[in-house]
């Protein structure tokens, strides 16, 4: 029988309250703030993905998401959200929330107009939610720390979880990764209470651990390999191996349960999810990464050096140490496994590991602490404090540094749709008429902001009615014609709509990317637009 280790944590000073007070309201701004940053459009390709599962949910009135390329327990969350939401929606609105879903019964999905998500709030749902779970990350990865090392260690590993570049940018966004970093964190703190909980718990910690995994696979499915965490917690128990076994069984219930609950389409889909499972793999597949994992790693914007320096140190340092090398074991193995997945990937997207940045970052909280620990060993020794204070805040400096510039960067870009509108907000009246392309997947809202008459046609129309009509603006775009399914026609087509327009005089522009024709694709909150004068 093992002593549980709330009898080794001290009791924590008032000064340690007053810093995890000051950390986690830090947390909470670097992920609440940003939230409304684009709206209202998405400016992140997977929040469509996110997004359209819950609105598709809505239209079947059931948990039939209609696509399960990703795990559905992101979307059902956001639509819970908004279901809590939904009356003070309808007291603002006059109406509920249903009533301004793009449900187009003649689509197989709402997904196929990808960019048409509203209403707004249901964005900033899926959001809240994704903020709230990494919150709570935050104030996990100090509790592990705290079991782990000390008081010290949990305050350092709370706060390089609230600043991290990779774990502060995926905050605020709806994205599985983030999800599943949390679930991950739910795993291990579980697996870690096996090895310092008393025996009787043991039990009850391994199901709940089984459980989180289930949840975890329910975020995102390659990150279930968590599971073997569990599996090598359970091997390193002091019991028979008997005992073993039905641990194991007992995990995979929890699992099988954690799944039920948070991907039921699952067990009632089978055949469906494995498609789109199958099919979303074959898509990653013909995407080219120009920068590797390694390369990613070592940038600011994600980790760092010197946050990938402590997390080593402090990974060396759990497994010298026998109350921490049973979990560092663990860690270590789920980590493999994970990267094992994804090392061949031809599409390398640095958010596939993202379930590890807090467990770097709690190693990296256990090597800072004892670096202060080394450094206050001795009295009169100054250079052990300037060398342990230079170092923790160039590790700490840095992340959040690089975290405040890019949440700044985010939050002061202004999405080209929008930019568009705000021109022919301020320089058309009622007196204006206005033809715009349908392709530029500009929302209905925004449209309405502006007093001229504006008619919104597909572009594969526009030209004629350009011959039938005049207008004072046109609002196009650069049309990329790779997915297209008639691609000499539409390059017949596009020669002819240049040929239509480039003799009119352009009166402003906005954006780099070209537009794809086809609707099912994102636009990238820099789409490429164009307003020039109409025929006069």
């Amino acid at each position: 029988m093992t002593v549980s280790s709330r009898a080794t944590l001290p009791m924590r000073p008032i000064t340690y309250w007053i810093c995890y007070a000051g950390i986690f309201f830090l947390a909470v701004a670097v992920r609440f703030v940003p939230i409304r940053s684009g709206l209202p459009y998405s400016d992140y390709v997977d929040e469509g993905h996110v997004l359209h599962q819950t609105i598709d949910a809505f239209e079947h009135r059931n948990l039939d998401a209609y696509w399960y390329g990703l795990p559905a327990l992101p979307a059902y969350s956001a639509g819970a959200a908004l279901l809590l939401y939904g009356p003070f929606y309808r007291q603002v609105h006059g109406h509920g929330f249903r009533a301004d879903l793009p449900i187009d019964r003649t689509l197989p999905s709402s997904k196929s107009n990808y960019d048409l998500i509203t209403p707004v709030e249901l964005i900033v749902a899926g959001r809240i939610v994704t903020a709230l779970l990494s919150v709570a990350s935050v104030i996990l990865a100090g509790i592990i720390a705290a079991r782990l090392a000390n008081s010290k260690a949990a305050l350092f590993a709370m706060l390089l979880v609230a600043v991290c570049p990779a774990l502060v940018a995926r905050a605020s966004i709806v994205i599985v990764d983030t999800f599943a970093a949390f679930f991950v964190l739910v795993t291990l703190y579980f697996c870690l209470r096996t090895q310092t909980g008393m025996s009787k718990s043991v039990w009850r910690e391994i199901g709940l651990a089984g459980f989180a995994c289930g949840l975890t696979f329910a975020s995102k499915y390659p990150v279930s390999i968590v599971g073997v965490a569990v599996l090598t917690s359970i091997l390193r128990l002091s019991i028979a191996w008997s005992n073993r076994v039905r641990l194991v069984a007992f995990a995979a219930g929890g699992a099988l349960l954690g799944i039920l609950l948070g991907a039921p389409m699952t067990f009632i889909k089978p055949l469906t999810v494995w498609r789109d499972v199958v099919e979303n793999v074959r898509a990653y597949a013909q995407i080219q990464s120009t920068q590797g994992y390694i390369a990613q790693a070592i940038s600011a914007s994600e980790l760092g050096v010197p946050l990938l320096v402590f997390g080593l140190g402090g990974i060396i340092l759990m497994l010298c140490r026998d109350r921490t090398r049973g979990t560092a074991v663990a860690w270590l193995v789920f980590a493999i496994c994970l990267i094992g997945l994804f090392i061949n990937s031809s599409f390398r997207p640095f958010r596939s590991f993202l379930s590890l940045v807090p467990l770097l970052c709690i190693a990296a909280a256990i090597a800072l602490s004892g670096l202060v620990d080394w450094a206050l060993a001795r009295k009169g020794i100054w250079w052990r404090s300037a060398i342990a204070f230079v170092l923790f805040c160039l590790c700490f400096g840095s992340l959040g540094f690089s975290s405040y510039h890019q949440l700044k960067g985010r939050m002061a870009h202004q999405d080209t749709r929008i930019q568009a509108i705000n021109w022919l907000q301020e320089r058309t009246s009622n007196r204006d008429t206005i033809v715009a392309v349908r392709e530029l997947m500009i929302l209905p809202t925004e449209w309405q902001r502006i007093q001229a008459n504006v008619v919104v046609v597909p572009w594969f129309e526009a030209a004629d009615v350009l011959e039938r009509q005049r207008f004072d603006y046109i609002v196009t775009g650069e049309f990329d014609l790779r997915y297209a399914t008639d691609a000499a026609g539409w390059s017949a087509y596009r020669d002819r709509w240049l040929t239509k327009i480039d003799s009119l005089a352009l009166q402003a522009d906005f954006g780099q990317i070209p537009t794809p024709v086809v609707p099912y694709l994102w636009r990238t909150n820099e789409e490429r637009i164009l307003i020039v004068r109409g025929f006069q």
